[in-house]
């Protein structure tokens, strides 16, 4: 089961990263041209938090059937000496769920927004700093497969 839920994080991430990148390219483009907010900008928004929300979900299953998790919560003390074990037992769950926030509090600021150039703004502005966190805690050093 672990493997599989790996795998299935490694596959997911990208699908987070491409739909970030279309909804946070869609959101600057707006803002940038003064375009009128339409159904697709709102659904590329959507999808990206959609995306980021099964990766959370499937990040907490994951973290739960660790045995790396479990190997770091065995000695804490031994984990926050090891860099590797210390990022995936500590930062990254962190960094992963202050990148969630800022998806989901980008998503509240764009229906907030009375104007077209608002929810661009609003959307290119959070959802940036949304993808910018993802890509600094994201393990790149991990292979797509770990089978």
């Amino acid at each position: 089961m672990y493997t599989a839920l790996l795998a299935t994080h490694n596959v997911v991430r990208w699908l987070v990263l491409a739909s970030g990148f279309w909804a946070m390219a869609r959101a600057w483009g707006g803002w940038r041209s003064r375009a009128v907010w339409t159904g697709a900008d709102a659904a590329a928004g959507q999808r990206f938090v959609q995306a980021t929300s099964l990766q959370f979900v499937i990040g907490l299953v994951l973290y739960a059937v660790s045995p790396l998790i479990r190997q770091g919560v065995a000695d804490m003390g031994a984990a926050m000496r090891d860099p590797a074990l210390r990022t995936f037992l500590v930062e990254h769950p962190l960094m992963m769920l202050l990148s969630i926030a800022l998806v989901h509090i980008g998503s509240a600021r764009v229906r907030k927004a009375t104007s077209d150039s608002g929810r661009f703004q609003a959307a290119t502005v959070w959802w940036g700093l949304g993808v910018t966190s993802l890509l600094a805690m994201m393990p790149w050093a991990r292979r797509l497969l770990p089978f």
